[in-house]
């Protein structure tokens, strides 16, 4: 295990985690896949609001879409909020 320096958080219009946090992984690409997930589950806690569309918002906004089509268009959604890094330490 080595140690990694991550952060991550909201991009956009928003803050995002300005202080790094330091974690053992295994790999950088292991320190980058975990702060990748908290990204994800920041942004998650937020949908529904500031503008964050629900996969029931993308229903209505675009009727003629189908489940995979609503949900690719959640994740780009979600792509397009989500910041973060990892570097060894």
């Amino acid at each position: 295990m080595s140690k990694f320096l991550i952060r991550y958080g909201l991009g956009g219009g928003c803050s995002w985690a300005a202080e790094w946090e330091e974690i053992e992984a295994e790999s950088l690409d292991d320190a980058e896949k975990y702060a990748y997930e908290q990204a994800c589950q920041i942004y998650e806690s937020y949908v529904g609001m500031y503008g964050l569309p629900t996969h029931e918002d993308l229903k209505k906004e675009h009727p003629e879409w189908d489940d995979e089509d609503i949900e690719m268009a959640w994740m780009e959604e979600r792509e397009s909020w989500i910041s973060y890094e990892a570097k060894p330490k």
